[in-house]
């Protein structure tokens, strides 16, 4: 082996097929970039790489891939919705004898598929594998399973390799403090992959790791961040000097600690993704997500996390077995009486390495579909209650309500009226402004939407009155204005995205069940 001998080395995020709402495609097009945000994975996995690496990062959704390039060896992470892509990716490079690496979600859980499209799989964390596996690379010796017994320390991090990302074509940069989840949700698949303790990085190196990000506006992509609220209390004294603008993901508990509260709006929090999951107590007693205690707790909750000036996104699943369309209709309903405009509502799905999936593979309930369509808007097993079709419908149906201008309108008449917003965020361009406010003429002012220009005046009226910073109220409505034209372009395909669910639709599983069974209704 050959010390002093460079390598080239191609790292790959595939694109997805499907993209749903919630990725924010269209407020980051809004905002003049490519993409919200790219996975962490890629910037980590190329700063455990060795010098003597030149190396590129290419993530799909912001630019192809080089067709002549012929890297020395290929690492490609992998999700439930990117596996297909994945394994073309993977497929091309091999036919060129170019070596190529997976890793990743999937590819950790579905290693004997993985196997079929690369020579290496590296399972779990890169940490304890990665460089192992490149020394074993540059000798012709790769294995074809990288893994390990035990996770690894995770006090101290690498610097993300961010240089190596063009940052001009994304909006913010995302930041991990911890791993591990002690909960163990039925189809969440974190504390089967970082385990059920909790692993922190000093907070030094976390800092240290901020103050050098290339972006002031960050996210947090630990699954629970405020877990720990006396970690989390020294963090955010530490980085409210560094003036950047965060969201976070938590349980709905933080509410219970206003102080915290309080430190983190001082530090720059302006959004909490919170997994509400279900408002159906026996869909939360079925996923094991006890930790929640339903719609009686949520309520003030959300007043108290409002209070601060923190948005709420509100994450929601349907499907468990006790759910029927009428959990939509609740959902709605909920988020329209509790000022939520940022709802995150998905179609339950069940990912490789979850109990839910082994579940639903034990019960027949999976079929051979396509991983793409994972992405959370499509029906991708058997429901107990409600047939492919009428869940799909009656989903659609929701999210065209739920990002309704009129629906819009009345949540921030709601949310926006007691001040509790007035606190400006970070600071934006002059050029980005201009860019800004003439998306909000263009979409706000030259509109058929009565309901779009009520919003704009109602928003101007309350600057005016100095209940709502400005940067906030243009920064909602143009958030409104991506997921409302995403809804749009999903709704644009309703007859394609039918044909693939038909195939696929036997109706409600218990009433196929009892078909097969030779029973009667």
């Amino acid at each position: 082996m050959d010390k002093d001998k460079r390598y080239s080395l191609f790292l790959i995020s595939p694109a997805q097929k499907y993209v749903n709402y919630p990725a924010h495609t269209e407020l980051s097009r809004i905002f003049g970039k490519k993409r919200f945000m790219i996975p962490l994975a890629l910037p980590v996995i190329a700063a455990l790489t060795p010098d003597n690496y030149d190396i590129k990062i290419i993530d799909e959704e912001i630019e192809p891939i080089p067709e002549n390039a012929t890297p020395d060896i290929v690492g490609i992470t992998t999700l439930a919705s990117t596996s297909t892509r994945a394994f073309q990716i993977a497929d091309n490079y091999r036919k060129k004898g170019i070596p190529v690496v997976m890793g990743g979600a999937y590819a950790s859980y579905r290693v004997e598929e993985a196997l079929k499209h690369a020579d290496s799989i590296v399972v779990g964390e890169a940490e304890n594998n990665w460089k192992q596996c490149l020394a074993d690379f540059e000798k012709g010796e790769l294995k074809p399973v990288y893994t390990c017994d035990t996770f690894c320390d995770y006090s101290e991090a690498p610097l993300p390799r961010w240089d190596l990302v063009p940052m001009n074509k994304i909006f913010q940069a995302a930041v991990q403090v911890s791993r591990g989840c002690p909960f163990n949700c039925d189809f969440c698949i974190v504390s089967q992959t970082f385990g059920r303790k909790m692993r922190y990085r000093n907070i030094d190196n976390v800092v240290d790791e901020i103050s050098r990000l290339p972006s002031k506006y960050v996210f947090f992509v630990d699954d629970n961040l405020t877990m720990n609220h006396k970690y989390v209390r020294e963090l955010m004294q530490r980085i409210q000097p560094l003036h950047i603008s965060w969201g976070c993901m938590a349980s709905i508990d933080i509410a219970n600690d206003d102080t915290l509260l309080t430190e983190m709006a001082d530090a720059g929090c302006f959004n909490i993704l919170v997994g509400f999951e279900s408002l159906n107590p026996q869909s939360l007693d079925e996923t094991h997500k006890k930790h929640n205690k339903g719609a009686s707790i949520y309520e003030e909750a959300i007043r108290k996390i409002h209070s601060h000036g923190i948005h709420i996104n509100a994450s929601f699943i349907v499907g468990f077995d006790n759910d029927t369309a009428e959990e939509f209709d609740r959902i709605f309903d909920f988020t329209l009486k509790n000022s939520l405009p940022n709802i995150n509502l998905h179609i339950l799905s069940a990912t490789p390495g979850t109990r839910l999936y082994d579940k639903m593979q034990a019960e027949g309930r999976m079929y051979p579909h396509d991983f793409a369509m994972n992405a959370g808007h499509f029906p991708v097993l058997h429901y107990m209650k409600m047939s492919q079709s009428e869940i799909f419908e009656k989903y659609m149906q929701t999210i065209a309500r739920l990002y309704s201008f009129d629906t819009i309108l009345r949540k921030a008449k709601q949310l926006f009226g007691n001040g509790n917003f007035a606190k400006p965020g970070a600071d934006i361009s002059t050029g980005l402004k201009f860019r800004l406010m003439a998306i909000i003429i263009g979409n706000f002012v030259f509109t058929t939407d009565k309901n779009r220009r009520k919003l704009l005046f109602f928003m101007l009226r309350n600057i005016r009155e100095g209940k709502i910073a400005k940067d906030r109220a243009f920064a909602f409505m143009l958030s409104m204005l991506g997921y409302h034209r995403h809804v749009q372009k999903h709704l644009r395909r309703m007859d394609e995205y039918r044909n693939l669910i038909k195939p696929y639709d036997k109706g409600a599983f218990e009433s196929f069940r009892l078909q097969h069974s030779g029973l009667e209704f």
